[in-house]
């Protein structure tokens, strides 16, 4: 079994010891590792924001928590993506920042994205490896700011919109880095979605053409 570690998530950083601290959310440092799942199909990388949550942040252990088999995101992405597509994907999990705060960036004045950009600035490369390293057909990624982040290491960066409400459709885009290319799509974080679903059929739409593109491609 391949080890997260070996696409290029770091076992231990210092970058951004000389950020300014802010007293809302301290940097609390690299505590989280990646995910991976082995599969015989094909090979999906999941990016999230950043490993940090509100209440009892000790509990996470892996990127998403995804080490929880019947966890809430383990049950949700199944449903999102068909639980025989699921079970079959290789799946890589990482977030654009890899270091956990004291407190949600969501929840900074200025705004999680600007809050978490100085930080990304050093994950930036670490980034970067672990796509070329893992070689996805295709990378998804949750949120408004972790997609625009991500969309900013891109080659093609200018030709993928980075509002979610023109990027989130039912096709996945064709994106590029360093002469590699893989299919990319944002999509709703999971609060987001589950909104989303009680008013429109633009969710189950991304969900059928998911679950299509999936097919399409074994």
């Amino acid at each position: 079994m391949i080890d997260g570690f070996a696409f290029g998530y770091p076992g231990e950083c210092k970058r951004c010891a000389n950020i300014p601290a802010n007293p809302a959310s301290r940097l609390t440092g690299l505590q989280v590792g990646p995910f991976l799942k082995n599969g015989s199909g094909l090979r999906v990388m999941l990016v999230g924001q950043d490993p940090t949550i509100a209440r009892k942040p000790e509990r996470v252990k892996q990127v998403l928590m995804l080490d929880e088999r019947n966890g809430q995101l383990s049950r949700w992405l199944e449903s999102l993506f068909g639980a025989e597509n699921f079970k079959s994907i290789t799946l890589y999990a990482t977030n654009v920042v890899k270091c956990t705060f004291s407190a949600p960036p969501s929840r900074m004045l200025e705004g999680g994205l600007r809050f978490l950009q100085p930080y990304f600035d050093h994950c930036r490369a670490y980034l970067v490896g672990e796509v070329l390293g893992f070689r996805p057909h295709c990378v998804i990624v949750l949120g408004e700011p972790a997609h625009k982040l991500f969309v900013s290491i891109l080659d093609n960066a200018d030709e993928i919109p980075t509002e979610m409400k023109h990027s989130f459709t039912w096709k996945f885009m064709r994106a590029r880095l360093q002469g590699f290319e893989f299919d990319y799509s944002p999509c709703l974080h999971i609060q987001t979605f589950r909104v989303a679903e009680k008013y429109g059929m633009k969710v189950e739409g991304f969900k059928q053409a998911l679950r299509a593109y999936f097919d399409n491609m074994e």
